[in-house]
C-alpha cells in the first residue's frame, strides 16, 4: 500500500479485502485520504465497503474533507440521468458501498457533524436510501429541511435526497419546492416527483 507504483497499491488494496481486521481497515482509510490515483482510490473504496458498519463509523469524520471535488455552490446545469447521482466526495462514495448498515452512522452525522460533513452525509443517505428502497431516515431529512430552510446549498442536497422516499409528506414538500424561485431547487423538486412516479411503476 505504500509503494510508489500505483498499480501495486491497487493490487494491495484488492488483496487486503480478504483480511477483515481493524488494523487493515485503518490502513486502507489512511491510504484513501491521501491517494491521488483514481483506480487505486476505487480499489481501496471497494475493499473498505466490505468492512461494513465499523468502517462507516471511522469514515464519517473525513466526509467533505478529502479532495476538492465536492459541490461548493449550486450547479449551473440539471442532472438529466434517471439514476440517483453518485456522490462526488470520495468518502461519501465509499460509505455508499457499505449500504444500509451505514445509515445509523450517517444519521448521527446529520445532527452532530460539521457543515461539510452534513452536506456529504446527505448525498450518501439519499443514494443508499434510493437503491436500498429504505425509508428509515425520511423524517430526519425532512427535519434538516426545516433546519436549513435558508441555506440554498444544503436545501438543494436535501431536496435531491427526498426522491429516495415516497410518502405523501415528501411529495407535498417536493410540490412546494417545484415552485421555488431558485431554479436549482425547482429542478431537483421536479426531478424528485418524476423519480417517485417512475419507482411506483
Amino acid at each position: 500500500m505504500n509503494s510508489k507504483v500505483a498499480t501495486k497499491r491497487t493490487i494491495g488494496a484488492k488483496l487486503l479485502n480478504s483480511f477483515q481486521e481493524q488494523a487493515v481497515m485503518n490502513s486502507l482509510i489512511n491510504r484513501l485520504i491521501i491517494e491521488d490515483k483514481l483506480y487505486t482510490k476505487i480499489a481501496i473504496s471497494e475493499s473498505l465497503g466490505s468492512f461494513g458498519e465499523e468502517a462507516s463509523k471511522e469514515l464519517i469524520q473525513y466526509l467533505g474533507n478529502v479532495g476538492n471535488n465536492q459541490h461548493k455552490s449550486l450547479p449551473n446545469k440539471k442532472f438529466k440521468k434517471k439514476n440517483y447521482p453518485l456522490p462526488r466526495d470520495i468518502i461519501a462514495r465509499t460509505i455508499c458501498k457499505i449500504g444500509k448498515s451505514a445509515l445509523n452512522s450517517l444519521k448521527k452525522c446529520l445532527y452532530n457533524g460539521d457543515y461539510n460533513q452534513i452536506l456529504e452525509a446527505i448525498d450518501s443517505i439519499g443514494y443508499i436510501s434510493f437503491y436500498e428502497d429504505d425509508q428509515t431516515l425520511e423524517k430526519d431529512i425532512i427535519n434538516m429541511i426545516k433546519k436549513y430552510k435558508n441555506d440554498e446549498l444544503m436545501l438543494w442536497k436535501l431536496i435531491r435526497a427526498l426522491q429516495s422516499f415516497k410518502s405523501e409528506n415528501v411529495k407535498n414538500l417536493l410540490k412546494e419546492y417545484s415552485n421555488s424561485k431558485v431554479k436549482q431547487l425547482r429542478w431537483e423538486a421536479e426531478r424528485g416527483l418524476n423519480q417517485i412516479k417512475r419507482k411506483k411503476k
